[in-house]
């Protein structure tokens, strides 16, 4: 009786045993096909499929179009002229672009396409006061883009009124001057239209 029931024991034990090797076998088995999907690229991706022919880019100088000769009006209080904000945008949006690594960089004569623009706009607006003197100010980037295909001069993507913005605060801790932060409304804009054109695509 005894061996009739150790038999039965060990039975049972070796069953388990196997159950569990091949439970564990199946867990390995998703693991690996589950890795091996997420490297195939078979799962989200924020990587851009290009057309064969666009893998290099130039950026142009941004036309810089704030009329600086408009009488100021009470709508347009803080709207501002920058000397050398065009260079500072293109120096922006070309460190973008390699920051982002979906196209490179090259010289205008060997670029598949060629990025232009138009500096429309740039605003500083009051948001909040403290005894009748601005505390806050958003600052805000205006521009019209557009990549050209370099073969056959069509027009790859093109947007209107894209805007790079950042707020800053004039005193206190959280204190920084236009200039630092014209440079991260620059940064927000370059951001913008890289992504645009990629999400384009």
């Amino acid at each position: 009786m005894n061996w009739k029931r150790n038999k039965a024991l060990l039975f049972k034990r070796v069953c388990r045993r196997q159950f569990c090797r091949e439970l564990l076998d199946l867990a390995r088995g998703l693991l690996l096909v589950i890795f091996l999907l997420a490297f195939a690229g078979c799962g989200y991706t924020a990587k851009t499929i290009f057309p064969n022919n666009i893998k290099t880019v130039h950026v142009d100088m941004f036309k810089n179009n704030i009329d600086i000769t408009k009488e100021v009006s009470a709508k347009d209080n803080y709207e501002v002229y920058r000397p050398n904000l065009e260079m500072d945008l293109r120096d922006v949006i070309v460190n973008r672009i390699f920051l982002d690594g979906n196209f490179k960089v090259a010289d205008k004569d060997s670029a598949d396409a060629v990025l232009e623009g138009e500096i429309l706009q740039y605003r500083k607006d009051p948001l909040r006061y403290q005894d009748e003197v601005a505390q806050e100010y958003r600052i805000s980037l205006i521009c019209d883009v557009k990549l050209i295909n370099q073969k056959d001069s069509s027009i790859l993507f093109e947007e209107e009124n894209i805007t790079g913005d950042t707020t800053y605060f004039t005193t206190g801790a959280l204190q920084k001057t236009e200039t630092s932060a014209l440079n991260d409304a620059m940064l927000d804009l370059a951001r913008r239209v890289v992504n645009k054109i990629i999400e384009n695509w």
